[in-house]
């Protein structure tokens, strides 16, 4: 796992030998200030060659702090976790249908625990280098000049290595019970965030709320009992690694005054010890951070090693289709729609109409390669939909449904997403008619939308949304219910830059809206299992089922608008 670890971001590499060659220098001024102000002191003379070392190394500081710290930090770390995010991201898209389960593995773990992969290359790797440089000049220097002391410092290091030793498997614990508490808590919070509105309808509030607060109350406790571990480990540390210091230093002074060793060289290899005591220290609280992630980077290599049940190869760029064709049956485990005959071709505007629950967002999402059609043959320009890479495909393909996700920035960044080549996206925009409200806002496309669009109304997030899909350019469009619960001017302008667009798209239109429906040039209706197609005229005169859909539709507009 370690070597997989060291080939991560490896074309970056480079840049943390010389960071750490850079810190290293700028780590022995100390020991040079110390020693040449020693022999001054000393000899009452400076010495020549420590001045010329002093010179050199300030030089080198200042020019490493000054023109390369910035370009050499943190970039293989940058690189290791983009290419592992990659991975990662590469396998779970390759997963059908995530549960709420996995996306809460997803946010909280996985993608938590790459990030927190940081610490290896920013630090740990930067850290052990140079206790190799320094641990390499101390020996010598101890050696050379106090043999019998080398032990001294070596025997700290043992002591730490064997508390540590000793609290690992309570760590281990700990740590573990952590994370489950952890997901167990956030678990809840979701399922009582989205049901909020049920359970003060039936009056369950209290309840659920004294369970969440049973469940942050073991969450505390977990998180109460991995901080006080880490305490004991870092108790445990400064008592060995001070205790030898303070023991190097004495005999230090000791032999100082049997004349066995001079001022200058018990500064010298004091200050190297002290050097690498402290770097030792660093390194030992954030490998003790890194043992704490080892679990959960086995679980992520584990599931990246998993084999992949469509064995597909990426091209990493978008499909240009024509046409799409689906014959079969659709539904998860059981079918939901029967003898499927469903064509979207390039050019043409296609609805699809049906009641709540008949599978209009089932052949969506096997649509979006989200599920697998249960039998029959679903084609892409007649080539096999699973034979294309999910991550391909979604390049492909643009989903918008009715609940818009906006970032809290402008109006601009949320547009422009998915955009590449910025270029004549607000002509882009006007030719479609598409968020023009923008233009009377003070800050026009700088305008700031708040937390998920709060600036904004409920039409005006929709058109935001909508047209950030559309400037994505992609080649197939899938609206499921765009128009829905928002204002009839908002809804009007959408629809009408939905026909503009698919003049040149391969486009569906999930909808019951009857301003819709009525202006679609041909529709697929969801009756009983059945696909029926047909223009919204012959629907209506063909299958009650349609008609009643239409009714029901003008009965709710005139008991709105009176």
């Amino acid at each position: 796992m370690l070597k997989r670890l060291w080939q991560l971001g490896q074309q970056q590499r480079w840049r943390t030998y010389l960071q750490v060659l850079g810190q290293w220098l700028s780590e022995l001024l100390v020991l040079t200030i110390l020693v040449t102000l020693t022999l001054r002191y000393t000899n009452h003379q400076w010495s020549q060659f420590w001045v010329t070392l002093l010179v050199v190394q300030v030089v080198l500081v200042l020019l490493y702090q000054g023109l390369l710290a910035s370009r050499l930090s943190d970039r293989w770390a940058h690189a290791a976790s983009t290419e592992l995010q990659t991975q990662f991201f590469d396998y779970y898209l390759a997963q059908t249908g995530p549960s709420q389960q996995q996306t809460m593995t997803v946010i909280h773990q996985d993608l938590g625990t790459i990030k927190r992969l940081s610490v290896l290359y920013d630090t740990i790797i930067p850290t052990t280098l140079q206790l190799i440089l320094t641990g390499v000049m101390m020996v010598v220097a101890i050696i050379w000049y106090h043999p019998i002391t080398v032990l001294i410092p070596l025997f700290g290091i043992l002591a730490v290595g064997a508390g540590m030793g000793m609290l690992q498997g309570m760590g281990n614990k700990k740590n573990m019970a952590y994370i489950d508490s952890f997901n167990q808590m956030g678990e809840r919070f979701l399922a009582d965030f989205n049901g909020m509105k049920t359970l003060i309808m039936y009056n369950r509030q209290q309840r659920y709320a004294k369970d969440f607060a049973t469940d942050s109350e073991n969450f505390r406790q977990k998180t109460m009992g991995v901080l006080s571990y880490q305490l004991q480990t870092l108790t445990i540390m400064d008592f060995f690694l001070y205790g030898a210091l303070g023991w190097f230093v004495m005999a230090q002074g000791q032999a100082i005054q049997q004349g066995t060793l001079t001022l200058p060289h018990a500064v010298l290899i004091s200050t190297l010890v002290c050097l690498w005591l402290i770097d030792f220290r660093k390194f030992g609280y954030f490998i003790h951070i890194f043992i704490s992630l080892l679990p959960k980077v086995s679980h992520l290599f584990q599931l990246l090693d998993q084999p992949l049940t469509v064995t597909t190869t990426t091209t990493g760029q978008a499909l240009t289709p024509h046409k799409i064709q689906l014959s079969g049956t659709v539904g998860y485990e059981a079918p939901l729609l029967t003898d499927v005959d469903f064509t979207l071709t390039r050019g043409h505007l296609v609805g699809l109409a049906g009641t709540s629950g008949s599978g209009k967002s089932t052949l969506a999402k096997t649509l979006l390669q989200q599920l697998p059609l249960l039998r029959g043959t679903l084609t892409v320009d007649d080539q096999p939909l699973a034979a294309i890479a999910q991550l391909d495909w979604w390049q492909t393909i643009a989903y918008l449904g009715p609940d818009t996700v906006l970032f809290d920035d402008t109006i601009e960044h949320n547009l422009l997403l998915g955009v590449s080549h910025p270029d004549n996206w607000q002509a882009r925009l006007a030719d479609l008619g598409l968020c023009q409200f923008v233009l009377a806002l003070p800050n026009q496309f700088q305008t700031q939308v708040g937390e998920n669009g709060a600036q904004l109304s409920q039409g005006q997030r929709q058109q935001v949304a909508v047209a950030r899909a559309i400037l994505a350019d992609k080649a197939v469009y899938l609206f499921d219910e765009i128009t829905a619960n928002i204002d009839v001017e908002n809804a009007d302008v959408i629809l009408a830059a939905i026909q503009k667009l698919a003049q040149t798209k391969l486009m569906l239109l999930i909808t019951h809206r009857l301003a819709d429906i009525e202006q679609l040039p041909a529709c697929y209706l969801i009756d009983q299992g059945h696909l029926t197609y047909g223009t919204p005229q012959q629907l209506a005169q063909q299958v009650p089922a349609f008609q009643a859909l239409l009714d029901e539709q003008a009965a709710l507009l005139k008991e709105v608008h009176g």
